[in-house]
């Protein structure tokens, strides 16, 4: 796949789709930004409290203390909730990045052992204890197979050995042995995995 076309689906690939990303910025905004507006309604009724109370020890008249708190508290919040919002997005994109790229990494190293390499490792900058346990397994795999490769080729030269001419019945009997134990080997290595 052409890796334009890979990177515009990447997202759909992993537990991070874009419409999750995309509600989680939303929602963190939406929390951040009721929870600035009750602070500013909090902040309106202690500021009406105050002022009605020190503009009456001045002897000061107003109709309402909301013609002096709503247009201060009115550019206070435009200039605030731009700024939370902004801030609220950028790090609801970095979160869920920092989410996304091990995943990605995973999801990279365990196509590459699909494919048959064994020798793929994760990096340790993963957090948890997924990447130990990943390498461990795929050392385990590693060594497996290598074992197996081994004894499978202890069984095909010994069964050339075997097919010469002119054997004789003492060196029939050293092939016949190296066959068992290479193919007890075998199974012992193959009883390891559950199937």
């Amino acid at each position: 796949m052409d890796s334009a076309v890979q990177s515009r689906f990447r997202r759909r690939n992993y537990l991070i789709n874009r419409r999750l990303q995309s509600r989680f910025i939303a929602g963190f905004s939406a929390a951040v930004l009721l929870g600035f507006l009750a602070n500013l309604l909090v902040a309106y009724f202690l500021i009406d409290r105050e002022l009605s109370q020190e503009l009456y020890k001045i002897h000061i008249k107003i109709r309402t203390t909301s013609e002096i708190a709503v247009p201060i508290l009115l550019k206070l919040s435009a200039v605030t909730v731009s700024t939370i919002l902004v801030l609220s997005a950028v790090i609801g994109y970095f979160l869920t990045r920092r989410l996304e790229l091990p995943l990605l990494e995973l999801r990279e190293a365990v196509a590459s052992i699909a494919k048959g390499d064994l020798t793929r490792r994760l990096s340790k900058k993963i957090p948890g204890g997924l990447p130990a346990v990943f390498n461990s397994m795929s050392r385990s795999l590693d060594a497996l197979f290598i074992s197996i490769k081994k004894s499978g080729q202890v069984l095909e030269r010994e069964t050339r050995r075997l097919e010469r001419p002119g054997l004789s019945k003492q060196e029939a009997q050293e092939v016949l042995g190296s066959l068992t134990e290479a193919r007890s080997r075998i199974s012992r290595e193959i009883s390891k995995l559950k199937v």
